[in-house]
């Protein structure tokens, strides 16, 4: 990706009338999501935006569920339309990776960008300078699959300064050549940080680290270059002159495919390491990603612990009194062939009646798919799956609780589902 496009400020709108077009764009957008004119009409309008303005901003682009923030009078919003608007990252890799590594990872556009295309796929994001790390804890927060770390890629351990600044934060070059008192940024080797995130190898390294790409590939016999499938570098020949020369050795010919991409040099390995045929995802049930999942609620008693969502990912469905309908939340998905219904059933109520959860998945028509129940004891854990049969398209999901047969009240029924999906 190209940095440092000029930022030019023309006389325009108020900020009240600059906001209003861009809400009117967003609408349109959310009704069109595939209209490549729209698209551009809303990128060049945030970018306008941006050069007139200073401060915090979001976009909200139709295929995420969540804003993407950005800062005025910065190259922000450029880096995201190169990315979200230009498909920058759009790959043809053959490689599927289940561990991403991001150098000098600015914003989290590009993070975000290859959690929605790898959603198998674990994120890290190593970014030195502390404004993108605020940025890019903002913008990738909500993806429960993404980590950040606050860190220079480098050589060896050591701490840095600032040399450069090419395109405001988006493109500072650091390095080791400075006096004690202006090294402020701590710098770890890639094994150190793998070590820090618990993995034992990476898939695939993005790096756009601005000049420090030769310290990051200075040794072509580091461990972690040993699985690495795909790597995609952007070099800077005008800051490190002879760096293209540096990183190649890395990645031996005999076994890499190498090409350009954009701006980059792409490694690709020739019989990928990680290939893993295609497989329905995982599906959770209560999502705790961006994007919301439509839910209704029924025959719920008026009281504050009927429903309620915990943990991102699960929820308790309070059973009625008996003789009463049972509780039921319905869920609205689109299935992809999946084959098992999971979840862990928790009956956390201690001297009450046990209690039956059953599973239902129809067709939106109301047709019966699949009607399974699970009886569970006051303070048991069960571990619960269900067969499919390899279900497609849009469905209804009823989880539904009620006290079982004999039980006078329902007293600390506390029924809870514990990370429902698909697999």
């Amino acid at each position: 990706m190209q940095h440092g496009k000029p930022m030019t400020t023309q006389p325009a709108e108020s900020t009240s009338e600059a906001l209003r077009r861009k809400a009117e764009l967003e609408v349109a957008l959310q009704a069109a999501p595939g209209e490549a004119g729209l698209r551009t009409a809303y990128f060049d309008h945030l970018q306008t935006l941006a050069a007139g303005h200073a401060g915090l901003g979001h976009a909200a682009l139709p295929e995420l569920g969540h804003p993407l923030y950005f800062r005025g009078a910065t190259p922000d919003v450029v880096n995201m339309a190169q990315i979200f608007r230009d498909q920058a990252l759009e790959l043809p890799i053959t490689a599927t990776p289940r561990r991403i590594l991001v150098l000098g990872a600015y914003a989290g556009f590009a993070a975000v960008w290859l959690a929605r295309r790898h959603p198998l796929a674990d994120i890290a994001c190593v970014e030195p300078m502390p404004a993108n790390l605020r940025l890019l804890a903002l913008n990738t927060g909500p993806w429960p699959r993404i980590r950040v770390l606050g860190a220079a890629a480098w050589h060896s351990a050591a701490r840095l300064a600032v040399d450069l600044r090419l395109a405001g934060d988006w493109a500072s070059s650091l390095h080791d050549g400075a006096e004690d008192e202006e090294r402020l940024v701590p710098a770890r080797p890639v094994a150190d940080l793998l070590d820090a995130l618990g993995w034992s190898q990476v898939d695939f390294v993005l790096c756009d680290a601005v000049g420090a790409e030769a310290a990051v590939f200075a040794d072509p016999q580091a461990p972690w270059l040993r699985h690495l499938d795909v790597a995609l570098v952007h070099t800077y020949p005008g800051l490190v002159p002879g760096v293209e020369q540096i990183v190649a050795p890395c990645f031996p010919a005999a076994f890499y495919d190498r090409g350009r991409h954009g701006d980059y040099q792409l490694f690709q390995r020739r019989a990928p390491l990680r290939v893993h045929p295609p497989a329905p995802p995982r599906l959770k049930l209560i999502p705790d990603e961006p994007g919301f999942v439509p839910l209704l609620l029924h025959d719920l008693a008026p009281v504050p612990w009927a429903f309620f969502v915990f943990d991102g990912r699960s929820c308790q469905l309070h059973p009625n009194m008996p003789g009463q309908p049972p509780a039921r939340a319905v869920f609205q998905h689109a299935l992809a062939g999946q084959t098992r219904f999971t979840a862990t059933l928790h009956h956390a109520g201690a001297s009450a009646a046990p209690v039956v959860f059953t599973m239902v998945l129809e067709r939106p028509d109301g047709t019966g798919i699949v009607r399974a129940e699970c009886v569970v004891a006051a303070r048991e854990q069960v571990a619960w799956s269900v067969p499919l049969p390899a279900p497609t398209g849009p469905h209804l999901v009823m989880l539904q609780t009620a006290m079982a047969a004999g039980a006078g009240n329902n007293n600390n029924g506390w029924a809870r589902w514990l990370e429902p999906a698909f697999r």
